[in-house]
C-alpha cells in the first residue's frame, strides 16, 4: 500500500510539471510572439503550429471538413442558413469590419517603422505561383498556415508629385447601341425559369458544402480557395442574385461580405488582375445594381481597393501584379516585373475608373490612366503595330548588366535611390554567374541606340541562357511563360558583380544599372505572340467600354480600339473551311519571331480556335455600333457564327477550349469566298502521306558467329540468303535502314572482306532489328576494323569458322564459303526475319484518324478537349441580339444552355462541373466548378431571354467578369 500511494503521489507531480510547462510556453508564445514572429520565423512568415485542421483566416472558426456523401435537395426553394447542419456548411466568425479598417490606419508599427531591421524574406512568403496568364482556369494553390499577420499602409516610396483628373466637360452624346425598336425582345418567361432553376441549384451546392470559401467543389462537396479565400463566387455572384430576383440569398451573402477582412490572406501575394474583376468588381456591380441601397458595399469595395492601391508604389507606378501584402516585403521598395501577362496590366481600367467616379477619390483612375498612357505609347512601336504581345516588361527598368545576357527578373527590390534613375539592385543572374558585364560604354536609352546596344550584347552576351518554366492555373497548359524563380532568394542574398561594386564605388565607366524605358519585350530574341485569347484578351475588351465608361470625353480609348481591330483584321482573322461553307470566321494568334540574321520579323499564323476569344465578336459589334464602324459589326456576327459553329460541330454541343480548325488553300483575305475541299482536309490529316506509305523491303535474316582468338571473342556472320549474282558476281554493297519517320542510308563497306553492321528500324514502334553481316574475307584490299563485341580491342582478320547457335531443332548445315565464291544458302533455310506491315492507304488512314482523335469536319487538331463553363461564347450572342434583335441568337443561345447542362450539371451534388472532354458521348466531370460559371454564364443566358431594357447596353457597362457599372450620366461621374 505505501508503495502505491507513492506512485501516485509521482504521477500527480509529473501531471503537475507537464500541465506547468504547457501553460507557460503558451503564455510565452502569446507574450512574444510578435518578437518571435519577426526575429526568429522571419519577416513575413508565421508561427506553424501543429498539422490539425487549420483555419485559412480569422473569419473562419467552423470545421473546414465536408461530408462529401451529403447531398443537396433538388429544388428551388430557399432555406435559412441556420437549417443547414453546421456539419455540411461553412460559418462565419462575426468581427468588427471597423476594427480591420482602424487597424490598417493607425501608427505603423515598429516592424514597418524600422525598416532596415526586417529579417530577410522566407520561403514562406512565396506565392503559390508566379505568373498568371489572364482568364484562365485556376488550380488550388497549397494554403500556408496564417496567423494574425495583416496588410498596414506603408509609406510610399514613389509618391507621384501630381495627380491625374476623370475627364470633366460636356460629353458628347454617344450613339445608341441596342436595338430599340418597339419588337425589341420581350422576357421569356418559361425559359428564364429554367435558367433560375439552374442557378439556385449551383448557389445552394455552395452555400451548403463551401459557404464563405472562393469555390466549391461539385462532386465531392469540398472547396478550393485560389482567390485568397474571401469567398469568390460569393462576391462574384451578388449582381446575379440580385439580377434574377433572389432577395434573400442577397441579403444573406451581404452578410458575410460584411465580415470579409481584406486586410489578411491564406495567400503570401494577391493576384491584383483577378482580384480586381471578381471582388472589386463584384462589389461595385452590386452596389450599382441595387441602387446605391448598400453602402457597405461601396465601403468594402474601397477597403480592398487601398490594399491594391500598394501594389501601385512603384518607380514608373506600373504594379506588381502579384502583390506581396505582408509589411515585412511590402515596406521594401519594388518595381514591377518585366515579364507581365499583357492581360493583367491592361485590365484594370473599368473597376478603378467606377470607383473614382463613386468615390471622388481621383488617386483610382490616376493609376489606371499611367498604365493606359504607357500602352498608347508603346501601340505603333510593337512588332505587330496595333497591338501588344501576351507578355510584356513592365519594369520601367532595362539594365545593362541584363540586357547583355537577355535574363529575366521578377519583382526585385530595389534598395535605395529615387525616381526613374534609381539604383535597381543587384542584376539577376542565371546558372552562368561569370557571364558578368565588367563595364558599359555609355548610358544611353537602348532603343534609339541600336548600333551602340548591338555592339554591347556582341562583347558580353554568353552562350547559353537560363530560363525557367512557371505555371500558374488552371490546370491548362503548362506549356508557356519562362521567368526567374529564385529571384527572392538573390533580392536578399545574392553575390556581388563588378557592375555593382563599380556603381556602389563611382569607378565605374558608367554609373547607371537602370535605363529608363515604357513598356517592352521581355526578350529581343524570342518569339512573341499577338492574340485576342488568353493573357490578352480583357485588354481589347476594356477599350471600347472604357470610352463608354467615361462618356467619350477622352477620344485615348477609341483611338486604341480603333488601331488594335484594323491590326486584328489584317493579321488574326481567318475563315475556317466546313463542309456547309458557312460564313464565319475566328481569330487566330500570330506568332512573331526575329531573323537573327537579317533582324527582320517572321509572321507565322497560328489557325487555333480558343474559347477565351470568342468574347470578341461582341466586341467587335459593340465597338462598330459605338464608333459608326459597320464592318466591325458584321466582323462581331461572323466571329460569333464561328464559336457557334464551333460549338455545333462536337458530339455535346459544346466547344473545346483549343483547337486547330483547316485553312482554306488559296485564299489570302478572308473576305473572299471559301469553298469546302474534302481533298485539301485530309491532305491536312495525312501530311506525310509520301513518305508513310513508302514501302520498305523485307529484311533478311542472318546467321551470327563467335570466333575466339587469343581469349578474345569477335562477332562474324555469314549471309543466310543471298542475292542472285549479277554478271561478273558482284556483291551487294549497300543497305538502306528506314523507319516510320525517316530513311537513313547507311555505306560501311566499299569492297568484300569488310564487315558491314545494317541496322533497321521496323515501320512498327514495336519492333527493332540489328543485323550484323560478315563478308568473306579479301587479302586484297585493306582490312577494315569490325565492330567490336564486349568492349574487347580489335584482332588480325583471320578467316572465321563459322558456329552455329544452339537451336532446338535440327538445320541444315552449311559450310564456310570461300574467298572466291560467291555465298550461298540452302533454300528456304532462313525466311525473311521482318516483313513490315503495308501502309494503310490514305483514305484509311484519315478514316482511322478522324475516328480515333473524334475529330468534327474541318478542325484538323483539338488540343484543349476541356469545357470548364466558359461564358464567352455566350456573351458574344448576348450583344448580337441585343444590337441586331435577330431572334436566331436566341435559339442559339437556348442550344447551347441545354447542351451545357445536359454535360455538366452534377445530379444530387452541388452545382455544375467542368467536363474532361468535349468530343465524348459521356465525357467525365471534373470536380470544378469556377466562380465565373455563376457570375458570367449563367448571367449572360438571363440576359439574353429577359427583357431588353434589362441591363440595356446603353445604360450599363459589363466588366470582363459580367459585373455592371452603371454609366454615369452624361458630364458627371
Amino acid at each position: 500500500m505505501p508503495g502505491r500511494r507513492r506512485v501516485r503521489v509521482l504521477l500527480g507531480v509529473l501531471a503537475f510539471i507537464v500541465v506547468a510547462l504547457l501553460y507557460t510556453r503558451k503564455s510565452e508564445v502569446e507574450t512574444y510572439g510578435g518578437y518571435v514572429t519577426e526575429k526568429v520565423v522571419g519577416g513575413g512568415s508565421v508561427l506553424r503550429p501543429k498539422p490539425v485542421a487549420q483555419e485559412p483566416a480569422a473569419q473562419w472558426t467552423a470545421s473546414m471538413s465536408v461530408r462529401t456523401e451529403r447531398r443537396v435537395e433538388e429544388t428551388t426553394a430557399y432555406k435559412p442558413l441556420a437549417a443547414i447542419p453546421a456539419t455540411t456548411r461553412r460559418t462565419t466568425q462575426a468581427s468588427s469590419a471597423s476594427a480591420h479598417v482602424a487597424s490598417s490606419t493607425a501608427t505603423p508599427s515598429p516592424v514597418t517603422a524600422t525598416v532596415h531591421q526586417l529579417p530577410p524574406i522566407t520561403a514562406d512568403d512565396e506565392p503559390g505561383y508566379e505568373i498568371g496568364e489572364g482568364r484562365k482556369d485556376n488550380a488550388e494553390i497549397p494554403q500556408s498556415t496564417t496567423s494574425a499577420i495583416r496588410w498596414v499602409k506603408q509609406t510610399e516610396h514613389f509618391p507621384i508629385s501630381t495627380t491625374r483628373q476623370l475627364p470633366t466637360g460636356t460629353a458628347k452624346p454617344l450613339p445608341k447601341i441596342q436595338y430599340a425598336g418597339k419588337d425589341a425582345g420581350k422576357a421569356d418567361v418559361e425559359r428564364l425559369a429554367i435558367i433560375k432553376e439552374a442557378a439556385q441549384h449551383a448557389w445552394n451546392g455552395y452555400r451548403t458544402a463551401a459557404w464563405g470559401m472562393d469555390e466549391v467543389k461539385p462532386i465531392s462537396g469540398g472547396y478550393n480557395n485560389p482567390f485568397n479565400g474571401w469567398g469568390a463566387t460569393l462576391v462574384d455572384s451578388l449582381d446575379t442574385l440580385w439580377m434574377m430576383g433572389m432577395k434573400m440569398e442577397f441579403e444573406e451573402a451581404l452578410e458575410h461580405v460584411r465580415n470579409i477582412d481584406f486586410t489578411t490572406s491564406i495567400r503570401s501575394d494577391i493576384p491584383l488582375f483577378e482580384t480586381t474583376i471578381r471582388y472589386v468588381g463584384g462589389l461595385i456591380g452590386a452596389y450599382d445594381i441595387s441602387n446605391a441601397k448598400y453602402p457597405i458595399l461601396l465601403e468594402k469595395a474601397v477597403e480592398l481597393a487601398e490594399v491594391l492601391y500598394s501594389a501601385f508604389d512603384t518607380p514608373n507606378r506600373l504594379p506588381q501584379t502579384y502583390y506581396r501584402w505582408k509589411p515585412a516585403f511590402a515596406s521594401q521598395p519594388h518595381r514591377a516585373t518585366n515579364r507581365v501577362v499583357m492581360a493583367e496590366l491592361g485590365s484594370l481600367s473599368l473597376e478603378f475608373t467606377r470607383l473614382a467616379q463613386l468615390t471622388g477619390e481621383p488617386k483610382y483612375y490616376d493609376a489606371i490612366a499611367r498604365i493606359t498612357d504607357a500602352f498608347e505609347e508603346w501601340q505603333n512601336n510593337t512588332r505587330l503595330p496595333g497591338m501588344w504581345p501576351t507578355t510584356v516588361d513592365a519594369s520601367g527598368c532595362a539594365k545593362p548588366a541584363q540586357i547583355a545576357f537577355d535574363s529575366s527578373a521578377n519583382q526585385q527590390p530595389v534598395p535605395g535611390g529615387e525616381g526613374q534613375m534609381m539604383v535597381a539592385g543587384p542584376p539577376v543572374r542565371g546558372a552562368a554567374g561569370a557571364n558578368i558585364v565588367t563595364s558599359i560604354g555609355t548610358n544611353v536609352d537602348r532603343e534609339q541606340h541600336a548600333v551602340t546596344q548591338a555592339k554591347l550584347e556582341q562583347k558580353t552576351a554568353p552562350k547559353e541562357f537560363d530560363t525557367y518554366v512557371v505555371k500558374r492555373q488552371l490546370d491548362d497548359e503548362a506549356s508557356r511563360i519562362q521567368t526567374t524563380m529564385d529571384v527572392l532568394s538573390n533580392a536578399t542574398t545574392y553575390q556581388e558583380d563588378p557592375v555593382r561594386r563599380a556603381v556602389q564605388a563611382g569607378t565605374g565607366a558608367s554609373s547607371a544599372v537602370c535605363l529608363p524605358q515604357g513598356l517592352a519585350s521581355t526578350n529581343k530574341r524570342a518569339s512573341e505572340t499577338f492574340t485576342l485569347g488568353g493573357q490578352s484578351d480583357s485588354t481589347y475588351e476594356y477599350l471600347p467600354k472604357q470610352h463608354m465608361l467615361l462618356n467619350g470625353l477622352t477620344d485615348q480609348y477609341k483611338d486604341m480600339y480603333i488601331a488594335a481591330a484594323d491590326t486584328v483584321a489584317n493579321h488574326l482573322l481567318f475563315r475556317p473551311m466546313n463542309p456547309d461553307n458557312l460564313d464565319i470566321l475566328l481569330s487566330g494568334a500570330l506568332k512573331v519571331s526575329v531573323n537573327m540574321t537579317t533582324s527582320e520579323y517572321i509572321n507565322q499564323l497560328v489557325p487555333e480556335g480558343d474559347h477565351l476569344t470568342c468574347f470578341a465578336g461582341g466586341m467587335f459589334a459593340l465597338g462598330g455600333k459605338l464608333f459608326d464602324r459597320p464592318q466591325d459589326v458584321e466582323i462581331g456576327r461572323r466571329l460569333t457564327d464561328g464559336c457557334v459553329w464551333a460549338y455545333e460541330s462536337t458530339t455535346t454541343g459544346i466547344m473545346p477550349e483549343v483547337f486547330t480548325a483547316m485553312t482554306c488553300e488559296g485564299v489570302k483575305d478572308w473576305k473572299e469566298e471559301c469553298k469546302w475541299n474534302e481533298t485539301a482536309y485530309w491532305r491536312s490529316l495525312d501530311p506525310w502521306e509520301e513518305s508513310r506509305t513508302r514501302v520498305v523491303p523485307p529484311v533478311v535474316a542472318s546467321t551470327v558467329v563467335r570466333t575466339s582468338t587469343g581469349g578474345s571473342s569477335v562477332a562474324a556472320a555469314t549471309e543466310a540468303s543471298a542475292t542472285s549474282a549479277s554478271a561478273g558476281g558482284q556483291r551487294v554493297e549497300e543497305t538502306l535502314m528506314r523507319s516510320s519517320s525517316s530513311m537513313m542510308a547507311l555505306q560501311t563497306a566499299a569492297a568484300e572482306g569488310a564487315t558491314r553492321v545494317v541496322q533497321k528500324v521496323a515501320t512498327s514502334a514495336d519492333e527493332f532489328d540489328v543485323l550484323t553481316v560478315d563478308l568473306q574475307d579479301d587479302t586484297s584490299i585493306p582490312h577494315l576494323e569490325r565492330r567490336q563485341l564486349d568492349n574487347e580491342p580489335a584482332l588480325p582478320s583471320k578467316p572465321a569458322t563459322p558456329l552455329l547457335p544452339p537451336s532446338p531443332s535440327p538445320s541444315p548445315s552449311t559450310s564456310p564459303s570461300s574467298s572466291s565464291s560467291p555465298p550461298h544458302s540452302t533454300p528456304n533455310a532462313n525466311p525473311p526475319l521482318y516483313t513490315p506491315k503495308p501502309p494503310l492507304p490514305h483514305p484509311s488512314f484519315v478514316a482511322q484518324k478522324i475516328a480515333s482523335d473524334r475529330l468534327p469536319p474541318g478542325i484538323t487538331h483539338i488540343r484543349d478537349r476541356r469545357y470548364i463553363l466558359r461564358p464567352e461564347a455566350i456573351e458574344s450572342v448576348f450583344y448580337l441580339y441585343r444590337i441586331t434583335n435577330n431572334p436566331h441568337y436566341r435559339e442559339i443561345g437556348w442550344k447551347m444552355f441545354l447542351a451545357i447542362s445536359e454535360s455538366t450539371r452534377v445530379v444530387g451534388g452541388y452545382g455544375n462541373a467542368a467536363i474532361d472532354d468535349v468530343t465524348k458521348g459521356a465525357p467525365e466531370m471534373r470536380d470544378s466548378m469556377e466562380s465565373f460559371w455563376t457570375a458570367e454564364t449563367l448571367k449572360y443566358f438571363w440576359l439574353l431571354f429577359g427583357d431588353s431594357g434589362e441591363g440595356s447596353l446603353d445604360e450599363w457597362v459589363f466588366n470582363t467578369e459580367a459585373h455592371a457599372f452603371r454609366r454615369p450620366e452624361r458630364g458627371g461621374g
